[in-house]
């Protein structure tokens, strides 16, 4: 377990009392026990590995829970109300497991899906017709999720700037533009994976590969018009902005970032799929600097077989550690609770589960 709170040592003692204590996160790791869990995180909500969309404990009071449940998909449960952003579950062959099925995923109040390539999208019309909750995205999205099998009427299609409420939860998407890859760098991942003397995929795993991957759309208008990012604001203003995708800046991103100056609580950023560190800070590191979030925590950096590697978060870290002590930082494991206080005292504190 690890502490982590990366300003300046003026205020290293007062930190102390956030005990944000991080399983698999930034940070050397100990083996010894974890910090004390701080009075807010000391319920269910906060150390069970069953998210609310599963039927798992809504959190209580103003604690909000956040939960990692692999790529860039992410679970928040606030009072009565659950978010789910994006819906990759069914992932290719050898990918790692989530520990949960699609069929498992059966409650959500809004389903928001910030682009709908593949991964991003794949099982959008099986939790929609679980929940029945209204989807979420651009024009492009809505298309792709009703040729999936969403009826219209269960789309909601934004330009961004709209402002749409559920439940205690108030979402405002924003058009962003998704991250460029080079055509030659996926075959090349591709080889890696054939490379590494881990065998091909046998007939049954790659069928399994092509059904997931042929559920979402290729339309190239995705990087430019098609992905939006989404704040979702709590009572008192707490708030947290996801994107799935980080391309260059778009001036509604300008925008958004001087709406939210010195107050973005927490930011669900992607650490882009290149696998050279260098080419991913420069999408990630320039999203910080012009959010300069409270808490990031990442998405899109784990494995897809035959597509993404495991990306290691240690570069980008080291220079959030190095050139913006006013943000924390930390990576959770799939479906361990962020524990946050979103008001009083201990407003921003933040509890990682294991």
């Amino acid at each position: 377990m690890s502490f982590v709170d990366r300003r300046p040592a003026s205020t290293g003692l007062a930190a102390l009392a956030l005990t944000a204590a991080l399983a698999g996160c930034a940070g050397p790791q100990a083996g010894g026990p974890s910090p004390q869990r701080p009075d807010f995180a000391r319920q269910a909500a906060c150390s069970s590995l069953l998210p609310a969309s599963h039927g798992g404990p809504m959190p209580e009071g103003d604690t909000a829970v956040l939960r990692w449940l692999g790529t860039s998909n992410y679970e928040l449960a606030y009072r009565n109300t659950v978010v789910l952003m994006d819906t990759f579950y069914d992932r290719p062959a050898r990918t790692r497991p989530l520990g949960f099925d699609v069929k498992d995923v059966r409650r959500a109040d809004a389903i928001l899906i910030g682009h709908a390539h593949f991964d991003h999208i794949t099982d959008v019309a099986p939790v929609a017709a679980a929940t029945r909750a209204p989807v979420v995205g651009s024009a492009i999205t809505a298309t792709t999720a009703q040729k999936l099998g969403v009826p219209a009427a269960q789309t909601v299609t934004v330009r961004g700037g709209e402002t749409l409420r559920y439940g205690d939860v108030t979402v405002r998407p924003t058009h962003i533009l998704h991250s460029t890859i080079q055509p030659e760098l996926i075959p090349a991942l591709a080889n890696l994976y054939r490379a590494d003397g881990l065998g091909p995929l046998t007939e049954a795993e790659e069928r399994q590969s092509k059904a997931s991957s042929a559920r979402g759309s290729w339309d190239p208008k995705i990087v430019t018009e098609g992905t939006m990012g989404f704040t979702l604001e709590l009572p008192g203003g707490f708030n947290i902005t996801w994107f799935d995708s980080v391309g260059d800046i778009h001036p509604d991103e300008r925008r958004l970032a001087a709406e939210l100056a010195g107050r973005m609580d927490v930011a669900l950023f992607p650490w882009t799929p290149h696998p050279i560190a260098e080419r991913q800070l420069a999408y990630t590191f320039q999203h910080l600097e012009l959010f300069k979030p409270k808490l990031y925590v990442p998405t899109h950096h784990d494995h897809i077989w035959g597509v993404w590697l495991d990306n290691g978060l240690e570069p980008l870290f080291m220079k959030i550690r190095d050139e913006l002590p006013g943000t924390r930082y930390a990576s959770p494991l799939y479906r361990s609770p962020i524990c946050l206080s979103t008001s009083g005292p201990t407003r921003g504190e933040f509890h990682v589960g294991r």
